[in-house]
């Protein structure tokens, strides 16, 4: 939701320019990939046209979300590039999200108080080991015991 709420704010408050596709949802089909503590092998050809936009599209939103710290890229070949998730932005179930913060010093991020009637919609917090800490003890049940939601109800129990 930061990175939308950042977005939204660089842009002037302009929602759905055609120009620009959906933040939220070009980031969380890059959350999707998630697996364990590892980076996503994200294939921008494949990706793109399962979000429904343009390789350059993609490639731009990728480069926004580097440059704002809520992904980091780690090599590039051949249009497959390994993508790292700041944790503040998401993490695969029973990982500990300070090992990820600390391997690319990935700065805590979360939307404003206020959101986006705020001055500054986004506080970006400088990476710290104690800040993660912090945030890991806070959420401890989250990180250690995720919920397992279920969809189907004929799969319940």
């Amino acid at each position: 939701m930061a990175a939308s709420h950042l977005r939204l704010h660089q842009s002037g408050g302009k929602r759905g320019s055609r120009k620009r596709p959906d933040t939220l949802r070009i980031l969380v089909m890059i959350c999707t990939d998630l697996e364990g503590d590892k980076p996503i092998q994200l294939d921008f050809t494949e990706k793109a046209m399962e979000i429904e936009v343009s390789v350059e599209q993609l490639r731009a939103e990728v480069d926004w979300f580097v440059e704002h710290e809520f992904l980091a890229l780690d090599g590039n070949v051949d249009g497959v590039a390994r993508v790292w998730v700041n944790p503040s932005v998401g993490f695969f179930p029973g990982t500990d999200p300070r090992v990820a913060a600390a391997r690319h010093r990935f700065p805590y991020i979360q939307p404003a108080e206020g959101g986006m009637s705020a001055e500054e919609p986004v506080v970006v917090h400088p990476y710290e080991p104690e800040l993660w800490e912090a945030v890991y003890n806070a959420q401890r049940d989250l990180f250690e015991n995720p919920p397992v939601f279920n969809l189907c109800p004929a799969h319940a129990g």
